[in-house]
């Protein structure tokens, strides 16, 4: 360990003297260091970034320590001075690091003195107080001070270390006990001379520290001089370079101290915050009722900036704020961080309480929200309307809900079953005013507050409060409207009485007539009101009762009314007999005058609405009709005054009211002729509005559309008005110009031609000139609509000519650009031609097209054009057909007679037939080519005519091939079921056994290809293997010689197939009970094994019926126990390590071993008991004929001699009852010389089983669909 140092000293014998006044002072020295020494806590207790700033400066010591252990003794005489500049070096490194540390340390204390505390705590932090919020401001600001306040102290310590690190500081800055230490060395030198030089020198090393304390003492000013060497770049950026990690430290412990603030403010509101927790309520919110609806302050919406959600989230803001505060103490460090947001932000514990206290405001939020649904009740309270509630009150004595109210608005005919219209009495206002007294005694005793989640605390008094006033003036309402019933009508009895009285009191004189009828007015009115009125005080006196009892404050006039009413009452009809007397002579003679007066009314009304209908309002070409209106309207308010003069006069003296209809017949007509007028001020103007538009521009649409409305609402004026001369004037302007408008809607179709424009010109016999200036106006000087159909008919010509030219530019623009397409013919390498399907759809529908047109009776503008592309087209559709005849053909035929010698020597005559054609069909084709166009390509001259010719010649060379074909295939009739195409590949390849065996697998089963004989490294015509297409092998039994026609040996091939087949399965006849089957399986090919189980199948069935004639009972059992025990030996086989074909013809045996099985299993259970049975007759049974040599197969009746086709490897169906019968249908059918058509749906199994039967009877099975290419030789 490096702090440990030891020195090492050797000491001689004549050196004891000197070692001892040497050592002394060492010793003394030395043993003045404590334990725990200077050095070894510079190792020991520095951080490793502290360490690595002073790594160098120990690394000195060291070596001043190395250097004196290798260079000194204890009779140096250096020795002093060597530990006295060390232990000087250590001493101040020691000051200087653990001074820094101090520093350090003091700036964390600080910053966790206010870092431990949280910023928001309970008002006057008792536990039942609520958060004190309400100075968040204050709070928050004041930490943020001591934030800041610390990072003005921790810019400072950082600069103070950085010059305490990198020894920057004069040695007078640090403090007293430090400098004793450095000079403690000069003393003990001193002792060492002199006894007496040591007291001196100890009074002179208190002086030092007087001088030091003076020193210490120094302002600060002077304090912050630094003794900095210039030093180069070089050195600054060594310094940077060692300081970076220091400040990296510092960063972290800052970052810990900012997180842990943070998290202590949040941890707090955590805390206090906790459903679960036994704590008081920490935030309050309150419940207002604000019309119309209950509010929150503040709001409780998550998204509501000025809410609860937003101000507890602006708390978290505010402690997360912190992180902000303080600046990096390097941002070099952290690139894009400029304080300590992020490390805040991206603190997990920080995140997870920001989250999960964000979490627990949203829950009880919620709740909050949700508890205002239990106030739903009081709703209607604050949003019904009193005073439409109390009309409807005063209409059915009972509360009407809005619902109601709405529904007797939309429909007032239908009232609900249970309302009733009916006056309430005092009994009604007495209920209505119970029920809100009991509902307020009910809202009162609602809660005043709620608790939601443990910490939050809903306020609900002043939403109580609230309610409670608001049913107050529910009641307030009826109590009111009491009041001022029974003032209103005390009030007017009282002015009435007043009235009448003084009216009374005045004489009358005859000719007063005004006078008389106020008199006659007042003796009616007491005589009709005498019952209401002496009806009216005892219900007011129990009002007044009533709204006593509820302590209502009522007016001392009320009761002074009450009073004095009924006496001036009394006094009044007494008053009013008397001067009904005195009045009744008079009121004889004035209702004479007032019949008179009728009688003259009604004859001025007469002659006023004589004058009225002769006015010359009623006339179209009237002028300032709308003063003229106002004239008459003002007669006839004259009329209306004086006739309501007459009726409060008939009133009065209580005569028999007239009708006075000619008055009201008169306004009337005035109002229809008003509107009129104004429809046609309306109609007028729109029309010349639109006859400045030009034609061109007419939204003829939407014009007809306002035309058409224009007369629905003529219509709806009452009938007498359309007898008007106005009415029918002005319909028939609109009317005329929805028939111009469909004239010009026709005419803007873009179909029309200046040809059209000269037709209508003679239709109409007008002459007009058309321009894009022409106006709306100017053809309604045409009068078109006059000419409404020639125009249609015109126009339906144009519109039926643009479809047919639209038709021929599509056909021109079409076959402009449909070209031929081109490939390459495999064998010659020209290019030959070809033509897409869709083309030729597009040719097909073009001339349907075109004889459409033909057809039509407006062709004939266009029926030259018509003719020539119909031409055209047939042509091309002619020429297409026979080329592309013609090519086939020649492609055909190409190969054959030009690439054939074979052919070319057989057919020599057909052979230079086809040569002049290939010539010929060259030449055209390189027309052709010249130019790709369809049209162009196939409208050349007499190109139809040679092709036909070409056709006719080929013809002839098709048939004289097809005979040729016909001889070989006489010779070889397995060439039938192969195209014309393959025969002559193998005709023309049938010296080639090698080329010709890619076609043995369409015609034989199973056959892929042949091995031969080697003669010399070189292969013979001579076949010595079969080889099937699964990759079986079976070796041919005998020679099987390729060479000569292809005809012939392939009839070789086949007889060498058939024999090879036979032998191998006699060979695995002839040895299956020679070995266990499970091994004499893999002694034989497929086929011959497959067959041959079945072979000795048969024969162990009928030895088991022999033996059960014989008496042996259980004789099928026993041979189902052996099936059984062959069947698992093959199945252990399949369990193990097989090669494919071994696993393939395994399986294949155990289909049929299955079968076997079942039909030995059915034989048991149907008690089968001789070999003549159905059950055993049905099957098919193959057995093998010693004495031919022959394997047969039979069923029922008929026998089929196996065919012996190589089957190769390959998989048989599964045979169930279905297939047995299909068996026996089909057997029976071939028996009796007859075919065989099994039925049923898609995918049944009818093609497998019939191949399957002829798997099983060796032979081959050709599928084919049926198609024009067969004939009655394919059929044969």
């Amino acid at each position: 360990m490096r702090g440990a140092t030891v020195w090492h000293v050797k000491v001689s014998d004549s050196a004891n003297r000197h070692l001892l006044t040497v050592v002394t002072p060492i010793y003394h020295s030395l043993h003045e260091i404590p334990p725990n020494s200077r050095y070894n806590r510079i190792r020991n207790e520095s951080a490793p970034v502290e360490f690595q700033l002073v790594e160098d400066e120990v690394e000195n010591i060291d070596n001043l320590i190395n250097y004196g252990q290798e260079h000194y003794d204890w009779n140096s005489e250096e020795v002093p001075e060597y530990i006295d500049n060390l232990l000087k070096i250590t001493w101040k490194l020691h000051a200087r690091v653990f001074r820094a540390q101090e520093n350090l340390n003091n700036i964390m204390d600080e910053m966790y003195t206010w870092a431990m505390m949280p910023v928001i705590y309970r008002k006057d932090a008792r536990d039942e107080n609520l958060l004190s919020v309400a100075d968040k401001d204050d709070k928050f600001a004041e930490r943020f001070a001591e934030i800041e306040a610390t990072a003005e102290e921790l810019e400072h310590v950082l600069k103070e270390n950085y010059k305490l690190f990198f020894d920057l500081l004069p040695d007078h800055v640090y403090n007293k006990e430090e400098l004793e230490l450095l000079d403690a060395h000069t003393e003990e030198e001193e002792e060492v001379e002199t006894e007496k030089a040591e007291e001196g020198n100890n009074a002179e090393a208190a002086k030092p520290d007087e001088e030091i304390t003076e020193e210490a003492e120094v302002p600060e000013e002077q304090e912050q001089v630094e003794e900095e060497e210039e030093v180069d770049e070089e050195t600054l950026a060594m310094r940077r370079e060692k300081w970076q990690p220091y400040l990296l430290y510092v960063d972290n412990l800052i970052s810990k101290g900012l997180i842990q603030a943070v998290s202590t403010s949040i941890c707090y509101i955590l805390d206090e915050t906790d459903p679960e927790g036994e704590i008081c309520p920490s935030f309050e919110i309150q419940m207002c009722l604000e019309n119309p609806s209950i509010v929150f302050r503040p709001p409780v919406e998550l998204d509501d900036p000025e809410g609860f959600y937003a101000f507890f989230e602006s708390l978290l803001l505010e402690m997360m704020k912190m992180g902000t505060l303080i600046p990096r103490v390097d941002p070099e460090l952290h690139e894009g961080r400029e304080n300590y947001a992020l490390d805040v932000a991206e603190e997990e514990g920080i995140v997870f309480m920001l989250e999960e206290t964000c979490n627990r405001a949203k829950l009880a939020l919620i709740e909050v929200k949700g508890h205002v649904y239990i106030y739903e009740i009081y709703s209607w309270l604050w949003t019904d309307d009193k005073q439409e509630y109390l009309s409807y009150f005063l209409r059915f004595s009972q509360y009407v809900s809005p619902k109601q109210r709405e529904m007797i608005e939309q429909h007032p005919e239908f009232i609900p079953d249970n309302l009733k219209e009916k006056k309430p009495d005092l009994a009604d206002f007495k209920r209505e005013i119970d029920y809100f007294m009991s509902l307020y005694n009910q809202c009162d005793q609602l809660q005043n507050e709620q608790i939601f989640c443990r910490w939050l605390k809903l306020d609900i008094k002043p939403f109580k409060q609230t309610l409670l006033n608001i049913i107050c003036k529910w009641a307030n309402v009826l109590k009111e409207y009491l009041v001022n019933r029974i003032t209103t009508q005390l009030e007017n009895l009282a002015e009435f009485l007043k009235a009448a009285m003084e009216n009374f009191s005045r004489p009358i004189h005859e000719d007063d007539y005004d006078a008389l009828l106020e008199t006659i007015y007042y003796l009616k009115e007491v005589r009709d009101r005498q019952y209401e009125i002496e009806d009216m005080f005892d219900p007011i006196k129990k009002t007044i009762e009533l709204l006593q009892g509820y302590n209502v404050y009522l007016d001392e006039k009320i009761f002074n009314w009450l009073v004095e009413l009924p006496v001036n009452w009394e006094t009044l009809k007494k008053m009013a007999a008397q001067v009904k007397h005195i009045v009744q002579p008079l009121m004889t003679r004035q209702i004479d005058l007032l019949k008179k007066r009728l009688s003259y009314y009604n004859f001025k009304q007469h002659r006023f609405l004589n004058e009225f209908h002769e006015q010359d309002v009623f006339n179209p070409d009237c002028e300032n009709h709308y003063e003229k209106l106002n004239e008459i309207h003002e007669e006839v308010l004259k009329f209306l005054s004086e006739e309501k003069d007459l009726r409060d006069q008939i009133v009065i003296f209580e005569q028999e009211l007239p009708e006075f209809k000619m008055t009201k017949q008169i306004q009337k007509e005035m109002q229809f002729l008003k509107t009129l007028w104004d429809y046609v001020n309306v109609i007028t103007t729109s029309l010349n509005e639109w006859k400045k538009t030009t034609w061109k521009k007419l939204d003829v649409e939407w014009m007809d559309q306002e035309c058409k409305k224009i007369l629905r609402e003529l219509r709806q004026l009452d009938k007498d008005v359309r007898l008007w001369e106005l009415y029918t004037n002005i319909e028939a302007q609109v009317r005329n110009m929805m028939a111009s408008l469909r004239a010009v809607s026709e005419l803007q179709n873009p179909a029309i031609r200046d040809r059209h424009w000269r037709e209508l010109m003679a239709e109409t016999k007008v002459v007009f000139i058309m321009t894009d200036n022409t106006t709306l106006e100017d053809l309604l000087k045409l009068q078109l609509h006059k000419y409404e159909e020639e125009v249609k008919n015109i126009v339906a010509k144009s519109v039926k000519e643009m479809a047919m030219e639209k038709v021929l530019k599509e056909l021109k623009d079409t076959w402009s650009t449909l070209e031929f397409g081109k490939e390459i013919h495999e064998r010659t390498k020209l290019n030959i031609l070809k033509i897409d399907e869709e083309t030729i759809e597009i040719l097909e529908d073009n001339q349907v097209q075109l004889q459409n047109l033909l057809g039509s009776k407006f062709v004939g503008y266009f029926l030259g054009e018509i003719l020539d592309w119909q031409k055209k087209l047939s042509t091309a559709d002619a020429v297409i057909n026979a080329w592309f005849e013609v090519q086939r053909a020649w492609g055909y035929l190409e190969s054959i007679f030009i690439g054939s010698e074979d052919i070319r020597s057989q057919l020599p005559e057909e052979t230079k037939r086809f040569e002049k054609i290939d010539r010929e069909f060259k030449e055209l084709l390189k027309e052709m080519l010249s130019n790709l166009n369809i049209i162009k390509a196939t409208n050349r001259p007499k190109l139809l005519e040679k092709l036909e010719e070409l056709q006719v010649q080929l013809n002839f060379c098709e048939k004289a091939l097809a005979d040729y074909l016909e001889t070989k295939r006489l010779i070889y009739p397995r060439f039938y079921f192969i195209s014309a195409a393959d025969l002559l590949d193998i005709l023309s390849n049938g010296n080639n056994p090698e080329l010709v065996c890619r076609h043995l697998s369409k015609l034989y089963d199973s056959i892929a290809k042949l091995h031969w004989k080697m003669d010399g490294g070189k292969a013979t015509k001579q076949a010595r293997v079969m080889i099937a297409k699964d990759g079986e092998e079976m070796a041919i039994h005998g020679t099987c010689d390729c060479s000569g026609k292809v005809e012939v040996w392939l009839n070789n091939v086949t007889d060498a197939m058939k024999r090879s087949v036979r032998h191998h399965i006699s060979q695995a006849v002839a040895t299956y009970d020679e070995k266990p089957r499970e091994q004499w399986i893999f002694d034989h090919r497929a086929q011959p094994a497959l067959c041959g189980t079945q072979i000795w199948w048969t024969t162990e069935v009928n030895m088991a019926f022999m033996r059960l004639e014989e008496g042996f009972e259980n004789a099928f059992k026993d041979y189902q126990r052996k099936q059984i025990n062959q069947l698992n030996a093959l199945i252990v086989l399949l369990c193990g390590d097989l090669s494919e074909s071994d696993r393939r013809k395994i399986m294949t045996i155990c289909t049929i071993d299955v079968h076997a099985r079942d039909v030995v299993a059915k034989m048991i259970a149907m008690k089968a008991d001789h070999y003549s049975s159905f059950q055993w007759q049905s099957q098919l049974r193959h057995r093998w004929d010693d004495k031919v040599g022959d394997c047969f197969a039979d069923i029922c009746d008929a026998s089929f001699k196996y065919d012996y086709e190589y089957l190769g490897n390959v998989p048989r169906l599964v045979i169930t009852p279905l297939t047995d019968r299909c068996y026996i249908t089909l057997t029976q059918s071939l028996h009796l010389i007859m075919g065989g058509a099994p039925a049923g749906p898609a995918g049944t199994g009818k093609t497998e089983t019939t191949k399957d039967l002829g798997r099983a009877l060796g032979q081959m099975v050709y599928v084919f669909n049926c198609s024009e290419q067969m004939d009655y030789k394919v059929n044969s």
